[in-house]
């Protein structure tokens, strides 16, 4: 091949290999798939002396053109992190640091190419995260670019001809990921401060109805059916009801009603919806027979509705941290949907398979959910330009959700079977992704936990086996666990918690909320000190006014930072202010006037917003002194007479 000619024979040592997958910043797994690949490719010289791969006839990491390198970052958004797709021998990330001080990952789609690159001599990469697995670049992300809204994909040269799949794979990911972020940024800034407000409203529930995660692992080998509200429920649901005798079906709020009237009750019914669902679970016949796991986030009708068990649960989401002092177990992971709530609980439980019934992720044919749910006649239909979905949302949907048509981008989706394709959006498809990651982390870290999709339509979910409800139903025994069963074995694991253990709790919380406010007041009187000493034009105590703000800023953020309901209490209010800071000043003291006046509305914000927390905080910790004593005697059954 003109241009370049082979590396001579040379021991590549090993020790490289070692030392570089010990130093490299490295997602786990990648390390695992590097270190059990063979390596490929070739290591060449071109005429000048630049070293690069060669794999199937074609160089991969020749340097990359510099005018070409620059103009992608001066036309990328200002605010882009960058993943490079193709690790090469690293000229491409080294030329891209040269030019931009953005966050920057390396994706390589093949580990043998990785282990041979890094068996070449000690790298110098270590600056940079490098992935080979979807699974480390979703799990790397939130840390690496997770507050980015943009992300630009620059190729190594020679990668996109050989890994064209692979490119429009990561193409797909980095779009759900920055979407999913930016979706799950909005819903937290919005729902932060109501959602905090109603666990604190629900905390009285806990002196008589114990965790469901105090069941951790107690269903071991039990299966778990997850039962959905898409289209495709109409094929199978039937037969759930030999499914509740040979396992344990965990209906989710907008299934309910449909199961009930195909005449099938569940031994679960789960919830975690912000909105009062109240009016429509009250016409589920069943709830007063069923578990109730419904989560401490739900709105407080929500959870008062039913007679049956309650067994809360909450989310692994940083708002929620407290409450695993609480529950003594770590928050369910979840991505919006409860489908997700109730696959993380099973999981949690132990239960093999994990059953998807009636999880269509798509809008198949034209449907957006099962016959027999509340939301039934919502339709949707294809944009004239071919590129969006048109979702017609019935009467019932429209008074919950308070839109009666909405316009998403099309995603098309693989088909449950693997023939043709389906309909679907953004919002499925994160869900769909975060199954799919779930699957990719199971078959790691437990594979003798089975996962099937036996929705028998809609999507495809990677990871899942496919198999009928009937198939999966047929060789399994009848257990008969009951809803009884479930709620007697909670109690047993783990007991209510005490008025005095509440009590305590919320002092802590309390305790954490004036911490915040006192360095929030703190830094707001600095800020307006500073202020003032700015337009006296002293340089000296400019300086030691600075230095006090610096020092009380850093004790804010330590503050806020120890108490997360503080930090997702304010932070709409935050946002707010931080959207409307800045402003170009080309003169030093009116810059310096407007960073401490931000500095002081930033302050002022959270100073606000957590007086009106320790308000609350407060009031449930009376309301909790008013209730009636605990009772230690008499009838502790949690089912009710």
């Amino acid at each position: 091949m003109d241009g370049v000619y082979q590396l001579p024979a040379r021991d590549l040592s090993h020790a490289f290999l070692e030392s570089n997958l010990e130093r490299l910043w490295l997602g786990a797994r990648t390390r695992e798939h590097v270190e059990r690949a063979e390596a490929s490719g070739e290591v060449l010289f071109t005429s000048d002396g630049t070293p690069v791969l060669r794999h199937r006839g074609a160089l991969l990491g020749t340097p990359s053109d510099d005018l070409w390198l620059d103009r992608a970052v001066r036309e990328s958004p200002r605010d882009s992190a960058y993943l490079v797709f193709g690790l090469g021998l690293g000229h491409t990330a080294r030329a891209l640091r040269a030019i931009t001080d953005a966050p920057i990952m390396i994706y390589e789609p093949d580990p043998g190419l990785m282990r041979r690159a890094l068996s070449v001599g000690p790298s110098d990469l270590g600056a940079f995260p490098i992935v080979c697995s979807a699974h480390d670049l979703t799990q790397l992300w939130p840390n690496f670019g997770g507050n980015r809204d943009n992300v630009t994909l620059i190729s190594t040269p020679g990668y996109v001809s050989l890994y064209e799949r692979e490119d429009r794979a990561v193409r797909e990911a980095l779009t759900q990921l920055v979407q999913r972020r930016s979706v799950n940024d909005a819903t937290h800034r919005i729902r932060a401060r109501e959602w905090i407000s109603d666990v604190l409203e629900n905390l009285e529930l806990l002196r008589d109805s114990p965790f469901f995660m105090g069941l951790a692992e107690k269903y071991k080998n039990v299966p778990a059916f997850i039962v959905g509200a898409g289209p495709s429920l109409g094929k199978n649901a039937e037969l759930l009801a030999d499914a509740a005798k040979k396992g344990i079906v965990f209906a989710v709020n907008s299934s309910a009603l449909s199961l009930a009237r195909r005449g099938v009750t569940p031994q679960v019914v789960a919830c975690m919806e912000s909105i009062d669902l109240s009016t429509l679970l009250a016409q589920v016949p069943y709830l007063d027979d069923v578990v109730r796991a419904f989560s401490m986030t739900a709105h407080p009708r929500t959870l008062r509705t039913g007679k049956g068990p309650l067994l809360p649960v909450y989310e692994g989401l940083p708002q929620f941290t407290p409450l695993v002092s609480l529950g003594r177990a770590s928050g369910l992971a979840v991505c919006g949907s409860v489908s997700t709530l109730a696959f993380s609980l099973a999981q949690r439980l132990g239960c093999s398979p994990i059953v998807l019934v009636g999880q269509d992720l798509a809008y198949t044919n034209g449907h957006a959910y099962a016959a027999g749910t509340p939301y039934e006649g919502s339709k949707v239909e294809l944009s004239a330009d071919g590129q969006s979905i048109v979702h017609q949302r019935s009467a019932t949907l429209h008074a919950v959700s308070g839109l009666k048509v909405e316009q998403e981008p099309l995603r098309e989706a693989t088909a449950w079977g693997g023939d043709g394709t389906v309909y679907s959006t953004i919002g499925f498809s994160a869900v769909r992704n975060w199954l799919e990651l779930a699957a990719d982390v199971l078959t790691h870290d437990r594979p003798e936990q089975r996962l099937v999709n036996a929705t028998e339509g809609g999507a495809r979910v990677a990871g899942f086996e496919e198999r009928t409800l009937a198939e999966v139903l047929s060789p399994l025994p009848e257990l008969n666990i009951s809803a009884r069963d479930i709620a007697e074995a909670a109690h047993a694991a783990q007991p209510p918690l005490s008025r005095e253990r509440l009590a305590g709790w919320l002092d802590t919380q309390l305790s954490g909320a004036r911490a915040a406010r006192h360095a929030a007041r703190r830094v707001r009187r600095l800020a307006e000190s500073a202020e003032r000493v700015v337009n006296r034009d002293d340089p000296r105590a400019v300086t030691r006014a600075f230095g006090k703000l610096d020092e009380a800023e850093r004790q804010l953020r330590a503050a806020v930072g120890s108490s997360p309901f503080v930090d997702g209490y304010s932070w709409t209010a935050v946002d707010a202010i931080m959207q409307g800071a800045g402003g170009d000043h080309t003169d030093s003291q009116h810059s310096a006037v407007s960073a401490v006046r931000a500095e002081a509305r930033f302050a002022s914000a959270i100073e606000s917003c957590t007086r009106e927390l320790e308000a609350k905080l407060v009031q449930t910790r009376n309301d909790l002194g008013a209730l009636a004593p605990d009772l230690t005697h008499g009838d502790t059954s949690p089912w009710p007479s």
